[in-house]
């Protein structure tokens, strides 16, 4: 599995979100070393508690299996705001200036970690499963009926792309408006027309480098619809290659 960090840097919610939880964190750290009589040794593990787990998370988003994670980085976090709130409201109300100080910076902690379990618990078809990505394709649920899509994989390829690049790699345009071609993927004959179709990718999407299976896209880009049950779609890019893309990131294209 390899790091990318454009996966963290190329999302704003993802990155505004988490820089807020580090400076709320560092702040509130930062304010308690002053005053370290005042505070006692489980305050400094939850603090440190939500540093591990604000750093779990980027490691996750650049590692690119914060979805495979979701529910158990939602449990953490549950935990975290619990830990937090007493805190806070023990601290809130100190008359000394380096408390409360620790406190605001808490609070914004306890905000981004608020926020971050609407980004984790949202569900398919959410504004922010669709902003973020998280939630909308959870890999297994997202294939279910299934399975019957992942094993066809490797014949789509081999069938598209037998057929397609015998004679040099053919474009989307000549595997659309080939009916043999269309026949063979769909397996229903002069049905395939309603099955095989152009979308257009709504959002960019980077194939998890730990399926092979799957296929990046481009915003923007037009592909070839192979098979559209399922959350995740068969698909055939331009350049020939074939494989599956969550389905919530196209739309088909009508004209």
């Amino acid at each position: 599995m390899t790091a990318n960090f454009k996966r963290l840097v190329g999302n704003p919610i993802f990155a505004g979100t988490l820089v807020f939880m580090f400076a709320g964190i560092i702040v509130g750290m930062a304010c308690a070393a002053t005053q370290p009589t005042y505070i006692p040794g489980n305050t400094w593990a939850m603090m440190g508690y939500m540093l591990l787990l604000a750093i779990a998370l980027v490691l996750a988003i650049v590692y690119g299996s914060l979805n495979r994670y979701r529910l158990v980085f939602l449990t953490l976090i549950s935990v975290a705001l619990s830990l937090n709130f007493g805190t806070i409201g023990y601290y809130i109300n100190a008359s000394i200036g380096a408390l409360q100080a620790m406190s605001a910076g808490l609070i914004f902690a306890e905000i981004m970690l608020f926020f971050w379990v609407l980004i984790l618990g949202s569900g398919p078809g959410t504004f922010l499963a669709e902003l973020t990505g998280v939630g909308s394709e959870m890999r297994g649920n997202g294939r279910s009926s299934g399975e019957h899509t992942m094993s066809r994989v490797s014949h789509y390829r081999h069938t598209v792309n037998s057929n397609t690049n015998s004679g040099g790699r053919g474009s989307i345009v000549d595997y659309y408006t080939s009916d043999l071609n269309q026949s063979t993927v769909s397996g229903k004959g002069a049905d395939a027309t309603s099955i095989v179709y152009k979308a257009r990718a709504l959002y960019p999407y980077e194939a998890n480098p730990d399926d092979p299976n799957e296929v990046s896209i481009a915003k923007e880009e037009i592909i070839l619809v192979i098979d559209d049950s399922g959350k995740w779609w068969q698909v055939k890019k331009e350049d020939g290659s074939v494989g599956i893309a969550p389905s919530n990131y196209l739309a088909r294209v009508t004209s």
